[in-house]
Formats: structure tokens, C-alpha cells, sequence
């Protein structure tokens, strides 16, 4: 089997030709050598690389995202259209009641109102480059067949307009936001000590590293989280070979067919970047340009409340002593094959009303995300920047989600943004539900943007982020995030140690370095317990740490970890997240289906810091149990590349007829939460085993500043949106093998020509 087909599933041969005869799935249109497209000002050459990755050249930045805008539209039309839809609550409306969930809860968050905000709030530029974007969108609608998906469900593409783009956007901030999640889970268990500590209390013996160093103790409030995250980091040239800057970053998100990100380049005017972009989205959202580089990690700030709003009857409630009425919107949503469904949304003074409690009390959430966001200035304006003064100007303008921006540049600088908006309180900041009948526990405004954390050219020649907390407790003005454990930076800091020179192929190491020290150090205790079964300690005892596949004792201490936690911690982490919660399949909601989802990364180190009160001898024999119900015997089968697998996600797969062609195989996969090469996963002992890989590296990039030819990346899955092309799967397997391109040369050019209406 060649590399073009190894992902490929067995019946993909058969399906294809039965959709084919039927007419749903056709061939991928090849590119042209020659386009006429009406909205160019000028000629436009786009040169392709041997992965299919465009580079294109114009003469003007409105020319280049208007080609940018034609890629995007040609190759992810699907794709685009889930992600436009899934804020704005209208999946259901091509793919059926299954959709629901997600459609209820969106329209209730009135995302596509503040998607329009977002556009009017934006510069007058960056709207111009929004409709060029838009336009190059619909140009490829309008000349490239339907995309296979949209034809299998007969569905025919509405036009793209500038309010998409700013959808698009929010489908990617709403699921990097979630510390309202802890903050539900506080009001429901803060009364529970057992599950409160758990969830919540501090954990012993983590790194204490924070991004800015000398701030004091970071935060511990609710430490831990599903997985989402990234890691980036950046040395100057005193710790390279090349004695110029080096920058990594691999965001972490979850594992989508195709691939989240759309690489290319983009020459025009002032504009000259290349690296990843959203499709749906115009210019680049990571990479470099000319003379700087920049990467990303999520920061999950304080930047959400919750407010419990008493109610007097069903439509009133009091607000500091004066009667309100709830504001209310009736919400169509068009359900495929059904009838229209009619919801009825509230709104108060706090925000938009997520839930209602038996009582009949409603909860409303505060987010920095309903306000007039400008990111997609701060988009533009990254990849115009030239400097460091230019680089921190662009980012004042970035709202959600907020995440830290790490930053390289020609001249040698190394640097550190922690961008986004971020909400200050009177009282501090507010664990659980906050009053919601008193003006008093509202915003009183955002942290100044002076006042965010930066940092430049440090002592120690470089900087690490990978979701730790970004400031201690000493830091000014007070900082709360919902952080990672901090294990991921330090093991990244701790390999940068190492090495006293860095190179490209150093910086490749470390991002497939799969250490895992909480995991070792359970493992440790588990050696040492005189009840360890004398089968486990034969799996245990040569287990250094490093997560591979083909080992099995990550998977005995998952196993083991998921059993011993005690039976009425168990049962209250089972619970649904909102009492009206239908258990469904995990992620068919926008929220946690229930609180197990919240253990992710505490489970491991909170095992280990209680583990001499736990009853561990029946969580023994309940692990083996469940390790033979699915893995069959014997125990050397139980290898964590069986237990932990990438299943790349396409809506289609849930089907039996389309998932041959639309899904691909799934994928044994390294690490866990605490390695550098990360890959999340459902720690919910309910759910069946293998287990799939939540949230893992959606890209590599490590990028030389001024050398752009000589940066590297790859990402996860291929160029094309078509299941059929040789470039919808085949960054799979240098992705799994830790391989990097180069921007590599031309294979092919297409010349793009405009087309100009002469006036009457």
C-alpha cells in the first residue's frame, strides 16, 4: 500500500464508486494553469508546492486576499460552512435533529448578533479586506462544482459575506473560553468537600513556573482542564547555532478532515507573510513575515461570569430593589426533515440566559466575547508588523479569545504578549455563580492594556508558554486564568536547558518529546504499594515516563487512575453538567455533558496527592477488568496505541455509507496531557475504551525570522477539503513521523487574470 493510500479505510474503493455512480461524489477539479476572475484589480500568480500549499503573489494586499478568499472557497467550502454555522446555532438546518443541542445553546448565546457588532467595529481597512475576502469566496462558489459533502445532502452554498468571517472567528474563541465550566461546577460542589477538592483544592508538588518570571506563586484555583491548549516557545541567538532567534509552536485543537488550518503564503503591497490561516478567515493567523515570526497558546482568563438572577414570576426578577422584565427573542431554527423548531431566548442586564435551574432561577453568563470584538484588525495588522513597537500596537486590538503571542524578529529580539480582554471587578474575581439581582457583582470595566503581561529580551535567552499560569500572585493588577499544571513548560524549558546551542532539528525533538512526569511519578507510587499484582509490576517496572505506543503501562495507570477515585466522587462527576442534560455522545453539546469532563489533567497529579487515603486494591481488579472487557487477554496486548487512538473528525463518519470515503483510519497515538507532543483524551471511567484523542498538535511550525525559506512546518491532515485528492490525507504520515517541509520549490503556477467590465 503507497502513502497516498495508507489512511484510506478498506471499503473506500467500493463506497466511492457506488457515490460516484450515484452521482454525489466526484472527482476533485484540478487547478488551472489559467483563471479569469471578476473583482481582481490586477494579475495574480499563485505558485503551488509539492503539498499543494499556494503561494500567491499580487500586487496589492486587497488582490491578495481576494485570491486568498478563491482557495479558501474552492478547497473548504464545507468546511467554511460548518464553521460559520456552528456559532451562529444553524447546523441543524443541513444536518438534522442530531445538531440540536448545539443550535439551542448558540442561539440562546445570540453569537450571530455580535458577529455583526464585530464588523462594525472593525476598521474601515479591515472591513475592505473582509469583502475582497468575501468576494474571492463567492467567486469560487460560483465557478467550482459543489463541494461532495453539500452535494450528498443536496444542499446548495448561500453566498459568504463579511459577517461569516467574524462567525468563523467565534467558532474558534467559544471552545478556547471554558472557565465558566469551573465556575458552574464550584456552585454545584463547593458544598461537597470530597468532590470539592478533587475539582478544585491546590495540588502538591507541580512546577510553580509562570510565563513572566519573579511574579510569585501561580494561581491554583481549579489547576487542570480537557486538554485544549498549545505549547510555544522562542530562544534568542545566543542559544542558537545560527546565532539568530528560533520560535516553535503547535497549537493543540482537536483532530478535524480535513485540517483545521489552510497553509499559504501572501504577497501583496505592504502585505508579505506566510503560515497557517483559518478558512474563513482572511491574511495569516500564525507564522511570519518579512522581518518577525509569532506563535500562540491559550490562556483561558478570567474573562466569564455566571449570575443566578432570582426570579419573581417567570418574567420578572428584581435588580438592586427595581423590577425588570427579562427580554426575550423567539429563535427559528430550520431542522432538516423536521419542522421548524421555535426557541424562546432571555436576555438580562448580565448577559444571555444559559440555563434555568428547577426553581425556576435563571443563570446568565457574562462573557468579554458579547462586546464589539476587534481581532480581526489585530489579524491584519500582525502580518504587517515589523517590529516590536509594531508587533504590541497590533495586539492592543485583540479581544478573544486571549491567548499568548511569543515573537521573534531580524534584529535578534525575542518577545511575550499576553493578549485580550479582560474584565476587572470591585470585588475581585468571583468563583461560582455571582448575585445576579445586584448590580454590584457586574464588570467595572477591562485590566488596561498596559497592565497585560509582557515581556522582552529576558536574561535567560528564551521564553516558554504551554497554558501555565502567565503571572504568580504577586503580580499587579491581580490575575486569576484557569491554567494547566505547568508540566508541559517545564519538561520544554528543562530540554531548551539542555542543549546549550538550538537548531531547527533540537527544536523538532522537543516538540515530539513525550515525557510525562506526573504520570512517572504515579507510576513510582504504584511500584512502591506492597498490593501492586506481581503482573502489573512486570509492565510497570520499565517504564521511564516517555508515553509511546507500544507500551503498556500508560494504559494500566489510566486504567487504575479512572477506578480508585472513591465511589461517591465517582458518581457526583458522573452527573450531568445541567440537570436537563440528555446523555448523548461526548462533544455533541457546546458544554461539558458532565463534570469528569473538568478531571482531565487533575487526574493523574490529584490520584498521586491522595493516594495514601485511596482504597487501592479493588481499583486494581476493577482496571483488569475493564482492560480484558476491551482489550481481551493477554495483558501485553493492552499497549497504549491501542488504548489511545486519533480519530479524525468529519461529520460524515457517523455515517455508515460515507465514512469510507469522507473518514480515515484511526491512528495509534503517543503521549498524554503532561508531554510535550500532547494528546488529551476523555478521562471518564464510564465511557468505552479505546479512547479517543480529544485535543492533540493541529500544526508544527519552527520558524528562522528573515529566513523564511529555511522555517519548517507540517499540519494535520492535507491542503484539500475533497476526500478524493492525493492532498485531503497526505500530511498524515510525515505528521505522525515527526517530519518538517521547507516551503520547497514550484511545481506549478497558476496565472490568475482579471476581469473588467467595460462601462457603457
Amino acid at each position: 500500500m503507497n502513502e497516498e493510500t495508507t489512511w484510506r479505510l478498506a471499503q473506500f474503493g467500493w463506497t466511492r464508486r457506488l457515490l460516484g455512480l450515484l452521482g454525489l461524489v466526484r472527482n476533485e477539479m484540478p487547478i488551472l494553469d489559467h483563471l479569469s476572475l471578476e473583482g481582481l484589480e490586477r494579475p495574480v500568480d499563485i505558485h503551488w508546492n509539492a503539498q499543494d500549499i499556494p503561494s500567491i503573489e499580487a500586487q496589492s494586499i486587497e488582490d491578495a486576499i481576494f485570491a486568498q478568499g478563491y482557495l479558501h472557497g474552492r478547497m473548504r467550502a464545507f468546511q467554511m460552512d460548518l464553521f460559520r454555522r456552528m456559532p451562529a446555532g444553524e447546523l441543524a438546518e443541513i444536518l438534522g435533529p442530531a445538531a440540536l443541542a448545539n443550535d439551542t445553546f448558540m442561539r440562546r448565546l445570540n453569537l450571530a448578533h455580535w458577529a455583526h457588532v464585530c464588523i462594525q467595529a472593525s476598521s474601515p481597512r479591515t472591513q475592505t479586506l473582509l469583502q475582497q475576502y468575501a468576494d474571492g469566496i463567492n467567486q469560487a462558489l460560483s465557478h467550482s462544482p459543489q463541494a461532495p459533502e453539500h452535494r450528498m445532502l443536496k444542499v446548495r452554498m448561500r453566498p459568504w459575506t463579511v459577517v461569516d468571517s467574524a462567525l468563523v472567528a467565534y467558532s474558534l474563541a467559544w471552545p478556547l473560553n471554558i472557565i465558566w465550566h469551573y465556575k458552574w461546577a464550584y456552585d454545584r460542589y463547593s458544598q461537597n468537600p470530597a468532590v470539592r477538592s478533587w475539582l478544585f483544592d491546590p495540588l502538591p508538588n507541580l512546577p510553580d513556573r509562570t510565563i513572566i518570571p519573579n511574579t510569585g506563586q501561580p494561581g491554583q484555583w481549579g489547576i487542570g482542564g480537557n486538554g485544549i491548549g498549545s505549547n510555544n516557545w522562542v530562544v534568542n541567538g545566543t542559544r542558537t547555532k545560527s546565532g539568530d532567534p528560533l520560535l516553535a509552536n503547535d497549537p493543540h485543537l482537536a483532530p478535524l478532515l480535513p485540517s483545521i488550518w489552510y497553509q499559504i503564503a501572501l504577497k501583496g503591497g505592504d502585505l508579505d507573510a506566510r503560515g497557517v490561516s483559518l478558512p474563513g478567515v482572511p491574511a495569516i493567523i500564525i507564522g511570519q513575515n518579512r522581518r518577525i515570526a509569532w506563535g500562540v497558546t491559550n490562556v483561558d482568563p478570567d474573562c466569564q461570569d455566571l449570575y443566578r438572577i432570582t426570579m419573581q414570576d417567570d418574567s420578572h426578577y428584581l435588580l438592586d430593589g427595581a423590577l425588570q422584565t427579562i427580554a426575550v427573542r423567539e429563535e427559528v431554527i430550520h431542522v432538516r426533515g423536521r419542522a421548524d423548531l421555535t426557541l424562546v431566548a432571555e436576555d438580562t442586564h448580565a448577559g444571555p440566559v444559559i440555563h434555568r435551574e428547577p426553581d425556576g432561577s435563571r443563570i446568565a453568563l457574562g462573557w468579554t466575547g458579547f462586546s464589539p470584538v476587534t481581532s480581526m484588525d489585530t489579524i491584519v495588522n500582525l502580518d504587517l508588523a515589523s517590529s516590536w513597537n509594531d508587533f504590541t500596537r497590533a495586539l492592543k486590538s485583540w479581544t478573544i479569545p486571549a491567548q499568548n503571542f511569543v515573537y521573534a524578529d531580524v534584529d535578534g529580539h525575542i518577545g511575550y504578549v499576553l493578549a485580550g480582554s479582560i474584565p476587572t471587578r470591585e470585588s475581585g474575581p468571583i468563583f461560582g455563580c455571582a448575585d445576579g439581582n445586584t448590580r454590584g457583582s457586574l464588570w467595572t470595566g477591562t485590566i488596561a492594556w498596559e497592565s497585560m503581561p509582557r515581556l522582552l529580551d529576558p536574561d535567560c535567552g528564551y521564553i516558554v508558554t504551554a497554558n501555565n499560569a502567565p503571572v504568580g500572585d504577586r503580580y499587579v493588577p491581580q490575575w486569576v486564568s484557569h491554567n494547566s499544571p505547568g508540566s508541559r513548560a517545564e519538561r520544554i524549558a528543562a530540554l531548551i536547558d539542555e542543549t546549550s546551542k538550538h537548531s531547527l532539528e533540537s527544536f523538532a525533538r522537543i516538540e515530539l518529546d513525550t515525557l510525562s512526569v506526573p504520570l512517572l511519578h504515579l507510576n513510582q507510587k504504584l511500584l512502591a504499594d506492597p498490593a501492586l499484582p506481581p503482573q502489573w509490576h512486570s509492565q510497570l517496572a520499565n517504564f521511564d515516563g516517555h508515553v509511546t505506543a507500544e507500551i503498556v503501562a500508560p494504559t494500566l495507570l489510566y486504567l487504575w487512575a479512572m477506578e480508585v477515585v472513591p465511589a461517591d466522587v465517582r458518581d457526583a462527576l458522573a452527573q450531568p453538567f445541567f440537570f436537563d442534560v440528555s446523555p448523548q455522545a461526548p462533544g455533541t453539546h457546546p458544554f461539558p455533558e458532565n463534570f469528569w469532563a473538568l478531571m482531565g489533567e487533575r487526574l493523574i497529579p490529584a490520584v498521586s496527592a491522595q493516594f495514601d487515603t485511596l482504597d487501592r486494591t479493588p481499583a486494581y481488579h476493577q482496571a483488569e477488568h475493564r482492560g480484558r472487557q476491551f482489550f481481551g487477554d493477554p495483558m501485553d496486548n493492552w499497549v497504549w496505541g491501542r488504548a489511545h487512538q486519533m480519530v479524525l473528525f468529519h461529520p460524515f463518519i457517523q455515517s455508515k455509507l460515507a465514512r469510507p470515503v469522507f473518514g480515515r483510519r484511526s491512528i495509534a497515538v503517543a503521549g498524554d496531557f503532561f508531554t510535550p507532543k500532547q494528546a488529551a483524551f476523555a478521562v471518564d471511567p464510564n465511557l468505552p475504551w479505546p479512547r479517543s484523542v480529544a485535543y492533540l498538535p493541529s500544526y508544527r511550525q519552527i520558524l528562522m525570522p528573515g529566513r523564511p525559506d529555511e522555517s519548517k512546518f507540517v499540519h494535520l491532515t492535507g491542503q484539500s477539503g475533497h476526500p478524493l485528492s492525493a492532498h485531503y490525507d497526505d500530511l498524515i504520515t510525515p505528521y505522525q513521523n515527526g517530519q518538517l517541509f521547507t516551503w520547497g520549490e514550484r511545481v506549478r503556477t497558476t496565472q490568475v487574470t482579471p476581469i473588467h467590465h467595460s462601462s457603457v
